[in-house]
C-alpha cells in the first residue's frame, strides 16, 4: 500500500478504509488522518461459581437426553409484531427515505476494489512459530514412533487407516504437500496453521514415504490424554456415574450418521450435530468419556459452555445525533436512521409489546432455542421478564414511539430478528446459542416469503469468561465458521470481569468486540481487558456502556430502564455499524472492513499517540496497555458515517480485496498535504481454527 501527499488544506482529517476478501482470508484496511480528537471520554456476565451454574447445566443435560431419544424441540419462527391498530403503532409502517447527510458532510467512502496481483513464489518465507500454548511432542519425525501410535490406534478402530495429523516444514505449502502425501495414501481433509488433518495409512512403509518428504517435518494421532482439557477429566472422576454435557468434536464430518452410531456404541447420550465446526452434543460419563477419547476420530472433547447476559442513552456519547435526527411524528426519524439494514439479536427475549420495539416496523420474527421448559420460555420469547434482550435490542434500534428521548442508536431500522438463546434466569448453554446463530444467518420472515430478510448485525451481549480463549473453543469456532460463510458482522460483549477474564465469542478472530466506558469516555471498572492469550486485540473499539437507559422488558408498553455492563456497550456499537451499512451500502456483507472502518474512526485522544509504551503505533509487538483496555478507541457514529472536507475535517476512504494463496494487492491513498495524522487498520475474516 502505497501514499502519496496531494495539495490541500492544512490540518483537514482524512479517514480511509479497505478491505479484502479471499479464500485464505478476508482483508480490511481503514485509515484516518484525525486533526484532533475528543477525549476518550457496561456487563455480558462471566460464567458464575459451579453452585450457580448447575441448573442451567441440568438442563443441557435433559435436551441432551431428549435429542438423543429422538424428542428434540423444533422452534418455530414466530412474528413479534402486534395487529395494527390503527394508532400508528403495530402494522402502520413510514417509509424510510434515501439517507442524506446533514448540510456540509458526506457520507463515508464507498470502498473500491482492488484487483490483485497473480501469487508469486516466496523463497524468503520466515519460519512459522508453532501453536502458542500447544504441546505437540506427539508428532513425531522418527517413523517408528509415528508407525507404532498409528498402529495402535488402527487396532482399536479396527480398520487399515486412522485420522491423524500431519506437521508442515517451515516454508511448505499445504496443497503442494497434500499432493505429494496422497501417493502414498494420506488424505489430507484440511489445514489449519502448519498442521494437516488427514486420514492416515496403518502402514509403516507409506508413512515412512511420507515423511521423507521435504514438506512434512512430523507424523501423529493426538493421545487421548490431550483431547479434553484436565478440569473435565477431573469432574468425570470424582464422579464417574454423572453424565456431563459436553461438544464432541470429530475429525472429519458425518454426512451419514456413522460418528454418531459409534458414539452411542461408546455409551453417550448424543443430541445435535453441528456441521459448521463438526461437533456432537452429547452426555458421558466416565466411562463414555474414557471410549471416546480413545477414538481416533474424536479431535476433542469440551464441556458443555455455559453463558450469562452480560440511553437519556447512549445515542450523544455515540455521536448518533449527527447522523439522524427526530422529526415531529413519533418515532420517526430522517438523515442515515438504519432503516436499510436488518438487525439480529441473540439474548433473553423481546418485549414486543413496548411501543419503542413494536411500533413502524416491517417485521419482528424470532424463535427460542432454550430447550428445557419450551411452554414458558417459548411464551416468553415476546414479553421478556428478565429484560436484558429488550434493553439490548432498544440500544440497537428503539425509536423512542413512547418518548423520543430514549429512541435507540439506529431507530429507523425495518427488520428485527431475535433469537431466544437465554432463559428468563439469564442463562444459556452452547448448543442453544449454536442454534440461534444458525437461525439467524439465514433469511426468515414471519409466515411470508414477502417478508424473509437475513440480518446483516447481529448482537451477542452474552459470553462465558476466561484468560485462555484464543480461537480455539467450538464457541469460538462457530461464530467463525458463521462469519466467514453468511458475511455477518457479529458484535461482542466484551464481558465484565476486568482484568480476570474476557468473552470467548469477544476472542473469535472474525468478531468485533466491544468494551464498557462511561460518557465521557473514562473505562468502565468491570470492562474485561485483552489480549486474548494468544496475543489479539481485545476489545476492539469501547462504547458507551455505564448508566444507559433503554426499553424495559417484562411486557411493559412504554417504560424504560438503567443498566450498565458491555452488555449495553456493544448493542450501541451495533447501532453505529448499522448506520453505516444504511448511509454506504457497500459496507453490507463486509464485516472486516467495517469492523477495520469502525477501528480507524474511533475516537483517539492526541496524548495517547505520543505514549507508544502503553498505546501501540503499530500492532508488530502486540496491543499496550491502553489498547488492552480500549481498544483502538471509542466508536463514533459521527468520525465513522461522516466525513468534513473543510480545514477543521476529515476524510475517509475505502478499498476491498480478494486474495489467494501467495497473492498480493496495491492501493494508493492520496494523503492532503498538512495532514495531521493517519491511522491504519489491517483486519480479516479467516476460516475457523480446527
Amino acid at each position: 500500500m502505497h501514499m502519496k501527499a496531494r495539495p490541500g488544506t492544512h490540518c483537514r482529517t482524512i479517514r480511509w478504509a479497505a478491505a479484502a476478501l479471499g479464500i485464505l482470508a478476508a482483508v480490511a484496511v481503514a485509515l484516518v488522518t484525525l486533526r484532533s480528537a475528543p477525549s476518550l471520554t457496561s456487563p455480558p456476565l462471566s460464567v458464575v461459581d459451579q453452585a450457580g451454574a448447575k441448573r442451567p447445566i441440568d438442563a443441557a443435560r435433559r435436551g441432551i437426553a431428549a435429542e438423543s431419544r429422538g424428542e428434540g424441540y423444533a422452534a418455530p419462527v414466530r412474528s413479534g409484531q402486534p395487529p395494527a391498530d390503527g394508532g400508528g403503532t403495530g402494522g402502520q409502517v413510514t417509509p424510510d427515505p434515501v439517507p442524506a447527510p446533514p448540510d456540509g458532510y458526506s457520507f463515508a467512502s464507498a470502498p473500491t476494489r482492488v484487483e490483485p496481483a497473480p501469487p508469486q513464489p516466496r523463497a524468503d518465507s520466515p519460519p512459522v512459530e508453532p501453536h502458542r500454548g500447544q504441546n505437540l511432542d506427539w508428532l513425531f519425525s522418527d517413523v517408528s514412533r509415528a508407525a507404532a501410535a498409528v498402529a495402535e490406534q488402527a487396532r482399536r478402530a479396527r480398520r487399515d487407516w486412522v485420522f491423524g495429523w500431519l506437521r508442515l516444514a517451515d516454508g511448505a505449502n499445504a496443497a503442494d504437500a497434500g499432493r505429494a502425501a496422497s501417493r502414498f495414501g494420506i488424505d489430507v481433509l484440511a489445514a489449519s496453521g502448519r498442521l494437516l488433518r488427514a486420514k492416515l495409512p496403518a502402514d509403516e512403509a507409506r508413512l515412512a514415504a511420507a515423511a521423507e518428504l521435504e514438506a512434512v517435518s512430523g507424523i501423529g494421532v493426538v493421545p487421548p490424554e490431550r483431547k479434553a482439557p484436565a478440569a473435565l477429566q477431573a469432574e468425570l472422576q470424582a464422579a464417574p456415574r454423572r453424565r456431563v454435557p459436553v461438544l464432541i468434536t470429530l475429525m472429519a464430518n458425518d454426512q451419514d450418521g456413522r460418528w454418531r452410531r459409534e458414539l452411542l456404541a461408546r455409551g453417550a447420550e448424543v443430541g445435535r450435530f453441528d456441521a459448521d465446526i463438526r461437533a456432537y452434543a452429547a452426555n458421558v460419563d466416565a466411562a463414555a468419556f474414557d471410549a471416546i477419547v480413545k477414538a481416533d476420530f474424536a479431535l476433542a472433547v469440551e464441556p458443555m459452555g455455559i453463558f450469562r447476559a452480560t440511553h437519556d442513552t447512549a445515542v450523544p456519547a455515540m455521536g448518533a445525533d449527527a447522523v439522524r435526527f427526530h422529526t415531529d411524528a413519533p418515532g420517526v426519524f430522517r438523515g442515515a436512521g438504519g432503516g436499510g439494514v436488518p438487525i439480529g439479536v441473540m439474548d433473553t427475549g423481546l418485549n414486543t409489546n413496548h411501543l419503542d420495539i413494536a411500533s413502524l416496523r416491517q417485521s419482528i420474527c424470532g424463535a427460542s432455542f432454550v430447550s428445557t421448559e419450551h411452554r414458558a420460555e417459548d411464551a416468553d420469547l415476546w414479553v421478556d421478564e428478565n429484560g436484558h434482550g429488550t434493553h439490548v435490542t432498544g440500544t440497537i434500534a428503539g425509536n423512542g414511539f413512547a418518548e423520543a428521548k430514549y429512541a435507540g442508536v439506529a431507530p429507523s431500522v425495518a427488520h428485527i430478528r431475535f433469537a431466544k438463546v437465554l432463559s428468563r434466569g439469564g442463562w444459556g448453554f452452547s448448543e442453544g446459542i449454536f442454534r440461534g446463530m444458525d437461525f439467524l444467518s439465514r433469511a426468515s420472515g414471519c409466515g411470508t416469503q414477502a417478508d424473509a430478510v437475513k440480518p446483516l448485525v447481529v448482537n451477542m451481549s452474552l459470553s462465558a469468561s476466561s484468560r485462555w480463549c484464543r480461537g480455539r473453543t467450538p464457541s469460538e469456532r462457530k461464530l467463525d465458521s458463521v462469519v466467514w460463510a453468511y458475511r455477518q458482522l457479529y458484535v461482542v460483549a466484551q464481558s465484565n470481569a476486568n482484568i480476570s477474564g474476557f468473552s470467548d465469542y469477544g476472542a473469535a478472530k472474525n468478531s468485533l468486540s466491544v468494551g464498557a466506558v462511561q460518557d465521557h469516555g473514562e473505562l468502565a471498572g468491570f470492562s474485561s481487558w485483552g489480549p486474548t492469550f494468544d496475543g489479539r486485540l481485545a476489545p476492539q473499539v469501547v462504547g458507551t456502556g455505564v448508566d444507559v437507559y433503554s426499553a424495559r422488558g417484562d411486557g411493559s408498553r412504554g417504560g424504560y430502564s438503567s443498566s450498565s455492563g458491555t452488555s449495553m456497550a456493544s448493542p450501541a456499537v451495533a447501532g453505529v455499524a448499522a448506520l453505516l451499512m444504511d448511509a454506504v451500502a457497500d459496507y453490507r456483507q463486509e464485516p472486516a472492513l467495517t469492523r477495520a472502518h469502525l477501528m480507524a474512526s474511533a475516537i483517539k485522544p492526541d496524548a495517547w499517540l505520543d505514549a507508544a509504551g502503553v498505546f501501540a503505533n503499530t500492532n508488530s509487538a502486540g496491543p499496550g496497555v491502553l489498547q488492552a483496555q480500549y481498544g483502538l478507541g471509542k466508536a463514533s457514529a459521527r468520525t465513522s458515517v461522516l466525513q468534513r472536507r473543510e480545514a477543521d475535517g476529515w476524510e475517509n476512504g475505502a478499498a476491498t480485496l480478494t486474495l489467494e494463496h501467495g497473492g498480493a494487492g496495491h492501493q494508493d491513498i492520496e494523503v492532503p498535504e498538512g495532514a495531521s495524522r493517519l491511522d491504519v487498520v489491517l483486519a480479516w475474516d479467516e476460516p475457523p481454527a480446527d
